[in-house]
């Protein structure tokens, strides 16, 4: 009896580990585009807002000696409304939505990590990111190829300039109050009071 309860028990919880498993992504369509960090996306009949997860873009990027102010987000765009396939996957190691209520997602273009793709371009940079997470290491790797490269937002970096130390600030003696100069008057004389009856007694003995 015990075995068969135990059996119903194993049945019944390994279809919910499955759904579950199955639920940490999903397939959408674009809804509209926001910027370089977020979209608008259905899933299914909801409209929902996603934060690209792992990643903060700058929006002005400068290429062959112009400034575009809109470089990235047209990118971003243009690459969604192109693409045959959307999926948002779910970082296990984070919350879900972050305080603004947008959903923190990675986003797959057709197979292809967008985060990975702005971080390689020199587009974004790797923020708000934990070891981790799933693909931490992905983009890590990404901003040190761009980096070297030299591209979008590195291509004035230079990482062997070591930044000078500030001199140590000087302490100001701070004066002292008037209840502090009495406070300390009074244990001036408290101690003289008590060498005078140690060496009164020291003499008497």
């Amino acid at each position: 009896m015990k075995n068969k309860f135990l059996l119903f028990m194993i049945m019944l919880v390994f279809p919910l580990n499955v759904f579950a498993a199955s639920s940490s992504s999903d397939i959408v369509t674009l809804s509209n585009c926001v910027d370089g960090n977020s979209s608008r996306f259905m899933l299914g009949i909801e409209e929902i807002k996603v934060r690209f997860l792992g990643i903060e873009v700058e929006e002005t990027i400068e290429e062959d000696g112009v400034i575009n102010d809109s470089l990235v987000s047209d990118y971003v765009c243009s690459n969604l409304k192109k693409a045959k396939k959307i999926r948002i996957e779910y970082e296990p190691n984070t919350e879900k939505e972050d305080k603004f209520g947008r959903i923190q997602a990675w986003v797959f273009i057709d197979d292809v990590l967008l985060q990975e793709d702005l971080v390689k371009l020199g587009y974004a940079k790797v923020m708000y990111i934990n070891d981790n997470y799933l693909y931490s290491t992905k983009l890590k790797d990404a901003q040190n190829s761009a980096r070297e490269m030299k591209l979008g937002i590195w291509k004035n970096y230079v990482d062997d300039i070591i930044p000078e130390e500030e001199p140590p600030k000087k302490e100001e003696k701070k004066s002292k109050g008037f209840f502090e100069t009495i406070i300390d008057f009074i244990c001036g004389l408290f101690e003289k009071l008590l060498k005078f009856i140690d060496d009164l007694i020291s003499n008497v003995l």
